[in-house]
């Protein structure tokens, strides 16, 4: 679920739920259309998005693990589904992202635009480029919104959107602890919820189900076939994500199995569960894992 999903606004977990962006450093800032351009119509909102790459958060193929990558999308996408349907919000349904490249200079820029705009859904487009490296290419993602009733909520949103870049924090934890992931190995991993890990109407915040997903897929590659990796070290690249229901209770499992290799990709399929909801399934997604080679 994206970052502003769901109903039931309690202001204290709206401070709450800046949380999760702030721990990736997050800057986002909405675009504008061209000054003096006469609008016929009105015109959907673009965003950029710029999101550094420090230590903590870099995974065995030398930049951004995926699953950080994959809650900054989500975090643009749902921002601009949002600010596009205006006075409606939206819930994230599906996330498709293409990774090319797994090790980055740094910082990471984002560029949104609305693809389709309809009635009862938002088609998002996302490209991410590593701004260290001349704009190399890193991602190309697609992401699905649903549109929602605000229930009766008075959704404040400053435009344009500016979110400046919050300051790096010394000394702060890997993604797993921040995200409640515990150690193990295997095709089972377990994320205990922590309230400051849900977004503001009280739902887990969609990125801490993409790292979990990251995280598991990997860890099950490794259990099933260690030697396929060089160093024993993999990483999440190409991932689809299938948001179908919001996760409440928790402790949350990620439960994987492995559909094959070829050419050096084996394919994960992960299947999440909310344990303290009757095991209830709340996202499906497949996950392409490689031999990690950081440069």
């Amino acid at each position: 679920m994206s970052e502003s999903a769901g109903a039931d606004l309690d202001p204290e977990r709206h401070v709450r739920s800046h949380r999760v962006s702030d721990f990736f450093r997050l800057e986002r800032w909405e675009v504008p259309p061209p000054a003096g351009e006469e609008e016929e119509e009105e015109e959907d909102p673009t965003l950029g998005a710029r999101v550094p790459v420090d230590d903590h958060v870099r995974g065995p193929g030398g930049g951004l693990r995926t699953g950080g990558l994959l809650t900054a999308i989500d975090s643009v996408g749902g921002q601009l589904s949002g600010i596009a349907v205006l006075p409606r919000w939206i819930v994230t349904t599906s996330i498709t992202a293409t990774v090319s490249r797994l090790d980055h200079v740094g910082p990471l820029r984002l560029d949104g635009e609305i693809l389709r705009r309809g009635r009862n859904a938002v088609v998002t487009g996302i490209d991410v480029v590593d701004e260290g490296a001349d704009d190399r290419p890193v991602a190309v993602a697609t992401m699905t919104s649903a549109v929602l009733e605000a229930a009766g909520l008075d959704l404040l949103v400053e435009r344009p959107v500016v979110v400046p870049m919050p300051p790096a924090r010394p000394g702060a934890p890997d993604p797993e602890e921040f995200f409640g992931i515990e150690p193990g190995d295997g095709a089972v991993t377990r994320l205990r919820l922590d309230d400051r890990l849900r977004n503001p109407w009280g739902i887990l915040h969609g990125g801490a189900v993409a790292m979990l997903a990251d995280t598991a897929a990997c860890r099950a590659v490794l259990a099933d076939a260690p030697q396929t990796a060089a160093g024993g070290a993999v990483a999440a690249a190409d991932v689809v994500l299938h948001y179908l229901r919001p996760v409440r209770v928790g402790p949350v499992e990620a439960r994987c199995r492995i559909l094959g290799s070829r050419a050096g990709r084996t394919m994960v399929r992960v299947s999440v569960h909310d344990v303290g909801a009757d095991h209830r399934q709340v996202l499906l997604g497949s996950v392409a894992v490689v031999a990690a080679r950081a440069s």
